[in-house]
C-alpha cells in the first residue's frame, strides 16, 4: 500500500536526465580552465556503482526477487549517499551551474532511492507475510511517518531541500492511490506533504540569499 500512484513513476525520466547532465557537466568541467573538476573522483565512482546496481536491482525487481532486490536497493542509497557525504552537497555556497550539474542530479535520485527503498521493503514484508500483530494499513501510515522523518531529516542537517521535493511528490502520489479507499493512508500521506511543503518554504525563506534566482540576479 506503500507504492504511490502510477503515474508517480514518470519522474524515473526526470531522475535519468539528471545524472545525463551531470555526465555532459563532468566533461564540460574537464575541459574547462575556468571550472574546477575536483567533484568528479569524489562523486563519478559513487554515481557509476549506484547505477550498476540500479540495472541489477531492476532485473531481480522484475523477476519478484524481493529479498534480493531490497539488498540492491540499500546499496543504490548507500552509493548514493556516499556521493552526497564525499562532496559535501549543500552545506557550502555554491554557483548555479555546479548545483545544476552536479547537486540537483544527485538530490532527485537519492531523494526517489529513499522512497523507493521504504516501498521495497514494504513490498518485500507483504511478500512474506510479516505482519508482527499490524494490518497493512496500520505499516503503511508507518512508513509514510518514516519518509517524512527522512526527508525532515535531510532538509534540517543537509539543506536538501529538492530531496524533500521527491518526497512530496512520492507521498502525493500515495494519497492519490488510495483517496476514495482507505482515507487514513490519504489524509496521513497528504498531511505529510503538506508538512514537508512548509517546513521547504520556510528554510527556503530563511536561506533566500544563497537561492539560485537571487544568485543569478547578483551576477547581473
Amino acid at each position: 500500500l506503500f507504492t504511490p500512484a502510477g503515474y508517480t513513476f514518470g519522474i524515473w525520466a526526470l531522475i535519468y536526465m539528471g545524472p545525463l547532465y551531470y555526465g555532459i557537466y563532468m566533461i564540460y568541467c574537464s575541459f574547462s580552465a575556468k571550472k574546477s573538476d575536483e567533484f568528479i573522483p569524489k562523486s563519478a565512482p559513487w554515481i557509476i556503482l549506484a547505477h550498476l546496481a540500479n540495472g541489477a536491482w531492476l532485473w531481480f525487481w522484475l523477476h519478484k526477487e524481493s529479498a534480493i532486490s531490497v539488498i540492491l536497493i540499500f546499496l543504490i542509497l548507500l552509493f548514493l549517499l556516499i556521493a552526497v557525504i564525499r562532496l559535501n552537497m549543500e552545506r557550502w555556497d555554491a554557483d548555479v551551474d555546479y548545483m545544476a550539474g552536479v547537486w540537483w542530479p544527485i538530490d532527485l535520485y537519492v531523494g526517489w532511492i529513499t522512497v523507493a527503498a521504504i516501498a521495497n521493503v514494504a513490498a518485500h514484508l507483504n511478500h512474506i507475510n510479516v505482519d508482527m500483530g499490524l494490518t497493512e494499513i496500520s505499516w503503511t501510515i508507518i512508513f509514510i511517518l518514516i519518509a517524512v522523518a527522512i526527508n525532515l531529516f535531510m532538509v534540517f542537517t543537509r539543506n536538501m531541500r529538492e530531496f524533500a521535493g521527491v518526497g512530496i511528490w512520492a507521498l502525493i502520489g500515495i494519497s492519490v492511490r488510495h483517496w476514495n479507499e482507505i482515507p487514513e493512508i490519504s489524509w496521513t500521506a497528504i498531511l505529510g506533504a503538506v508538512t514537508l511543503f512548509i517546513i521547504i518554504a520556510v528554510h527556503a525563506y530563511k536561506n533566500r540569499a544563497t537561492l539560485p534566482h537571487n544568485k543569478l540576479k547578483q551576477k547581473t
